[in-house]
């Protein structure tokens, strides 16, 4: 089964409100992960299924294996510069010969940051609140070298666009904290941009 990743609207600038959350919007591929019956499968927004390319992603580290459904923010993070760069996400991603493949994951792990979970232990999550989620989230994954947490800062909007900006990355989302988790696009999920990215990593077939 496929879970449509949620979309968040465009907003002008940044604000806060105690109703919200805000995150660091990452420069990278988004990813839909599905942990069922011990396996991994990875799937893009345009439903591609990107699990071979990915080897570094293939043991999630769930504290009690239960079955689970992430979203999250596949990113590569330069470990001289601390730096995204999310060209080598889509060098990575061009990748299709299993010796490539072997060779760019020992040469360039990737890090899929996790911001959302939509489905654990045979429960369907989308129907409860962010803060429910991301609570369970923070319960359940733990982070290794290649998974980790998307941080979320409550109510300070206008800090952390001040901290984006001054680590060069893409800009930041907004989310209500009482939002449910949906593929419609609405103002529930607000992106404000701070640097414009300029590459595309197209995936759909």
């Amino acid at each position: 089964m496929f879970y449509a990743p949620m979309r968040a609207t465009g907003c002008d600038h940044p604000f806060d409100d105690k109703a919200f959350v805000f995150e660091p919007k990452l420069s990278g591929q988004r990813l839909i992960l599905l942990f069922i019956n011990g396996q991994v499968r990875l799937y893009t927004r345009h439903q591609t299924d990107v699990t071979r390319q990915y080897p570094e992603l293939h043991n999630v580290p769930i504290n009690d294996a239960a079955d689970a459904v992430f979203d999250g923010e596949l990113t590569y993070v330069n470990p001289d510069t601390g730096l995204l760069e999310p060209r080598t996400v889509i060098e990575r991603y061009r990748m299709l010969k299993i010796p490539k493949i072997r060779e760019g994951a020992a040469q360039y792990p990737l890090r899929y940051f996790v911001f959302d979970v939509l489905y654990y232990n045979g429960e369907d999550m989308r129907n409860r609140p962010l803060s429910e989620r991301k609570k369970l989230l923070d319960d359940i994954l733990e982070e290794n070298a290649y998974y980790r947490r998307v941080t979320s800062v409550e109510t300070k909007g206008v800090a952390l666009f001040e901290a984006v900006k001054w680590y060069g990355l893409e800009g930041m989302i907004a989310k209500r904290k009482d939002s449910l988790y949906t593929d419609a696009c609405n103002d529930d999920w607000q992106a404000i941009i701070a640097a414009p990215s300029t590459i595309t990593l197209r995936t759909s077939k």
